[in-house]
């Protein structure tokens, strides 16, 4: 029902005040679900480039999506791409000040905690451009790779013990770069029915609210292997659908259930009442008393 409302574009927006989200990067969309994803609007705006510049555009960016808002971050993204697209070449990045990066970071917002962030930046960079041939530069370059692979090396070091992807490595961020690679990354990805939904505040507001897991008395740390395993098993027995390349796996119901976390059960528990955003609000476990 979540998936099927998201990617279908019927969930009831009009029930929700968005009048506070950023408009289309470029000509409105139908909805604002799937296709008004933040990286999926930047990948559109971006058509003209080839597939290895939007997985480089991809990478940096969600090197830096922690703990802020997802479509500013994004916009930020674009902006810092429209006018120095440079910054997304590993080797122009390898031959840059770092008072020059720290400051193309800072200034169009891409960077919050700047410093650490445009080390972050570098690191990421020189992995790509002068380290060994691995799976994450292989699937940048050439578009494939295996989704299990990829998230092992994300967590690789060199041989100083200095992690090779900073920021990518982390168990929300990892997973989510996969399935960013795919769609809208154009990659295509073997065994991505392995990776799990990302577990944040979202995902596990309406994991909770529908019903499907009980943590909420543990810490989320605790909480996220009890979230992946419900579902992964949920989504092995139905199909979802979702866009090429992720359909039928979590990787399609993460956005999805991160969309309806959001928009969805964050605004009922503002309200504190069920105001139906879609089908699965008819699942309810919290409001579902109050209707």
């Amino acid at each position: 029902m979540i998936a099927g409302d998201f990617f279908g574009d019927t969930l009831d927006l009009a029930s929700r005040d968005m009048s506070h989200e950023a408009p289309a990067l470029t000509e409105p969309a139908e909805g604002r679900t799937w296709s008004g994803m933040p990286e999926v609007e930047a990948v559109h705006a971006m058509r003209s480039a080839d597939d290895r510049v939007v997985r480089l555009f991809l990478t940096f960016i969600s090197a830096m999506d922690r703990a802020r808002d997802a479509t500013q971050l994004w916009r930020a993204g674009m902006d810092l791409y429209e006018v120095r697209p440079e910054t997304f070449d590993p080797q122009q990045v390898a031959g840059l000040e770092v008072a020059t990066l720290h400051e193309r970071l800072k200034s169009t917002g891409v960077s919050r905690r700047h410093r650490p962030d445009t080390r972050a930046w570098r690191r990421i960079a020189h992995s790509l451009y002068t380290g060994p041939r691995s799976p994450v530069s292989r699937l940048i370059d050439a578009g494939r790779g295996d989704a299990r692979e990829l998230l092992r090396d994300l967590k690789t070091r060199d041989e100083t013990g200095r992690a090779r992807f900073p920021m990518l490595r982390g168990p929300k961020l990892g997973p989510m770069w996969v399935r960013i690679m795919s769609n809208p990354g154009r990659a295509v990805i073997d065994r991505i029915e392995t990776i799990p939904v990302a577990a944040d505040v979202q995902v596990r507001r309406a994991t909770e609210n529908l019903g499907v897991t009980a943590t909420r008395g543990l810490p989320l740390r605790k909480a996220k292997p009890v979230i992946h395993q419900a579902w992964l098993e949920a989504v092995s027995e139905v199909e979802i659908g979702g866009p090429p390349g992720i359909a039928d796996t979590c990787a399609a119901l993460d956005p999805a259930l991160w969309f309806f976390g959001r928009h969805g059960c964050g605004h009922c528990e503002k309200a504190n009442r069920k105001v139906r955003f879609g089908r699965a609000c008819d699942h309810c476990q919290r409001f579902g008393k109050l209707g």
